[in-house]
C-alpha cells in the first residue's frame, strides 16, 4: 500500500543532541545523513558498545541473529538503545563455519526507540568484506549503478570498534528500507521486496552452522563455449532469438536456488501463494491489493507487449548496463535467483541492485576461471539461464530492439565517461590509498595488505579490459552474442588471475594455506 508518511515524534541524533522531525524534517535528515555518514571521502568511525554478556551471545550463537541492545558512537555522536545484530544467510553461515568472527552486523536504530535514526537513517549495514581482497568490489560495483543512473545504495568506508576495540575496517551500506525509500523516491513511495528462493532464504537460519555450502558448481554437460560458433543472420531488419549459449541449464531446472516460486518474476497464474518468494520477503507491509498488482504486472510483462504498463524500461536498462559490466553469477542474471530488490510503484516494476562481494568473475563456475573468457562475458547473451521466458525482465525487456538499443547507448556512455575518461582510474587510486593503511592494521582481515595490493591491480586491469571488450562488442570488431564470438577478436586478459580479487569461501579463517595463527586478535573463536 503506498503510503505518506505522517507527522511522527521521532528521535533524530544531530551534533549530540536528540530533536523531533516530521516527515519534511525527515526528508532534510535523510539528505543530511547522504552527506555525513555516507562522506566516502574519509573512513569514518564506528563504535558498538554491548555488554559482555550479550557480545560473548551473539559469538556463541550468530546464526541466530537476535537483536541486542547497544550504544552506538559514529564519528563521536552517541545513539543509545539500537539493535545490533548479524546479518546474512549463506555468508553468515560461511563466517560461523570458519575460524573467523569477522561477521557482518545490521544497526536498527528505530528498533527499540520508535521513530528513532541517525540523522534521518533507519538501518544500516556493516559489511565484513568477505570473499573480496580487494575490498572494494561492493563499492565500486555501487559507484558504477550510480554512474548508470541507478537507484543505489550509500556507501562509505569505517574502523569499526566493538567496546573501544578495533574490530576492522567494514564498508557502510545503506540499508534498502524506509529512508532509502524516502531519499530516493520520495515520501509518498511503493513498494518493496526482496525475492529470495526458499532455499536461499533457510541458508544460514535457526543455527544450522553445518549446512554443507557449494563452492564452485559444476559445469553441465555441453556448457563450453563454441569455438567460432555462429549464429544465423537478422534477416528483413529484425532481431533474432538470443542464441543459447554459455550457462545453460538443463531444462527447466532453476539452479542452486532451488524451485523457483516467483524469484525468476516469472507469472505463472493469479494465486497469491504461488509466489512466496516475493510476498514473504516484502519490505513494505503490502496488502493482498498491492501483491495482485504485481502478479498484474508479471502477467503483462509475460506477453512482452506493451510493457511500459509493468516495468519501467528506462530503469530496468540502466540496471541491467552496470550489472552486466561486474558480472555477479550471484543473482538474478546467474544461478541463485536473489540478490536484488523489486520495486513496484502504481503497477510499475524495476529491479534495484545488492550484494557484489562475488562480482568481477568472483562467482564463477568450475572450469570458467579462464579470465579471457570472463572479461569477454557477451553483453547481449549475459544469462546463466538461457531458456526464453526463464528471466523475463531480461528476455522480455531486451526482445524489443528498440530497448537493445538504449542498453548499447547507455553501455556506450558508461564506458566512454567513467572508464575512457580517467574517472574510474582516479576513484580506485583514491580509495585504495584513503583505505590501505586501515587493511594494513586490520585485526581481522580477511586478506593480507600484499594480497590486497595485488588484489587493487587486479581488479584495476579487470574493469579496463572489461571495458575495452564492452567497446569492441559495439563498434562490432566482437560479437556481442556468446554464440557468434570468436576466440581470436577477444581482449586478451590472460595475464589476470581472477581469484586474485578474492573468490567465493576464499580468505583468512577459510583457507587452509593460512597461516591459523594470523590475523585472529579479536576474531579468535576461543577469545570469547
Amino acid at each position: 500500500m503506498k503510503r505518506m508518511i505522517s507527522t511522527l515524534l521521532c528521535f533524530t541524533l544531530l551534533l549530540g543532541t536528540t530533536g523531533c522531525s516530521n516527515a519534511q524534517g525527515a526528508e532534510s535528515d535523510s539528505k543530511e545523513y547522504a552527506n555525513a555518514l555516507f562522506d566516502d571521502s574519509y573512513v569514518h568511525t564506528i563504535d558498538i558498545q554491548i555488554d559482555e554478556d550479550s557480545w560473548a551471545d551473539l559469538l556463541e550463537n550468530p546464526t541466530e541473529k537476535t537483536k541486542y541492545k547497544s550504544t552506538v558512537v559514529i564519528d563521536g555522536n552517541t545513539v543509545e538503545n539500537v539493535s545490533f545484530a548479524t546479518k546474512g544467510n549463506s555468508s553468515l553461515s560461511q563466517v560461523a563455519d570458519s575460524e573467523s568472527n569477522r561477521y557482518s552486523f545490521k544497526l536498527n536504530f528505530g528498533k527499540f526507540v520508535e521513530g528513532q535514526t541517525y540523522v534521518g537513517l533507519d538501518k544500516l549495514n556493516l559489511q565484513n568484506i568477505c570473499s573480496d581482497a580487494t575490498y572494494m568490489k561492493d563499492y565500486l560495483a555501487y559507484e558504477i549503478m550510480k554512474e548508470c543512473g541507478v537507484a543505489s545504495p550509500l556507501t562509505s568506508y569505517v574502523s569499526l570498534s566493538i567496546n573501544g576495540e578495533v574490530y576492522g575496517l567494514y564498508l557502510a551500506l545503506e540499508d534498502i528500507s524506509d529512508s532509502f525509500l524516502e531519499r530516493t523516491y520520495g515520501v509518498d513511495y511503493g513498494e518493496l521486496y526482496k525475492p529470495e528462493t526458499e532455499m536461499l532464504g533457510n541458508m544460514g537460519q535457526h543455527g544450522k552452522k553445518n549446512m554443507e555450502l557449494p563452492q564452485v558448481m559444476e559445469k553441465p554437460d555441453g556448457m563450453e563455449r563454441p569455438e567460432n560458433a555462429q549464429a544465423p543472420a537478422p534477416t528483413n531488419g529484425e532481431k533474432t532469438d538470443m542464441p543459447k549459449g554459455a550457462g545453460q541449464r538443463p531444462e527447466g531446472g532453476m539452479g542452486m536456488g532451488g524451485t523457483a516460486k516467483g524469484a525468476d518474476l516469472v507469472y505463472t497464474d493469479d494465486e497469491i501463494s504461488s509466489y512466496s518468494d516475493i510476498f514473504d520477503n516484502a519490505e513494505t507491509d503490502a496488502t493482498d491489493e498491492d501483491k495482485a498488482r504485481l502478479i498484474a504486472s508479471l502477467k503483462q510483462l509475460s506477453t512482452g507487449e506493451n510493457l511500459e504498463k509493468c516495468v519501467d524500461v528506462d530503469a530496468v536498462v540502466r540496471y541491467f548496463v552496470a550489472h552486466n559490466f561486474v558480472l555477479n553469477g550471484d543473482s538474478y542474471t546467474g544461478s541463485m535467483l536473489h540478490n536484488y530488490w523489486l520495486y513496484e510503484d502504481d503497477g510499475i516494476l524495476s529491479m534495484l541492485p545488492w550484494d557484489y562481494n562475488l562480482a568481477f568473475g568472483g562467482f564463477q563456475m568450475k572450469g570458467s576461471n579462464d579470465a579471457t573468457s570472463i572479461v569477454n562475458t557477451a553483453i547481449d547473451t549475459p544469462l546463466y539461464e538461457q531458456n526464453l521466458g526463464k528471466r523475463p525482465m531480461w528476455d522480455k525487456v531486451m526482445a524489443k530492439e528498440e530497448n537493445i538499443q538504449l542498453y548499447h547507448d547507455y553501455f556506450n556512455t558508461l564506458i566512454a565517461d567513467y572508464f575512457e575518461s580517467g574517472k574510474f582510474e582516479n576513484t580506485i587510486n583514491r580509495v585504495s590509498t584513503m583505505i590501505r593503511p586501515y587493511v594494513e592494521s586490520d585485526p581481522t582481515a580477511w586478506y593480507t595488505v600484499e594480497e590486497f595490493d595485488t588484489a587493487v591491480d587486479t581488479i584495476t586491469k579487470f574493469c579496463l579490459l572489461r571495458a575495452q571488450s564492452i567497446r569492441t562488442q559495439l563498434d562490432g570488431s566482437l560479437a556481442s552474442t556468446t554464440a557468434e564470438q570468436k576466440t581470436e577478436d577477444m581482449i586478451d586478459a590472460g595475464s589476470i588471475d581472477i581469484s586474485a580479487m578474492g573468490s567465493q569461501g576464499k580468505g583468512r579463517g577459510n583457507d587452509d594455506k593460512r597461516n591459523p595463527e594470523e590475523g585472529k586478535a579479536t576474531t579468535d573463536k576461543t577469545k570469547k
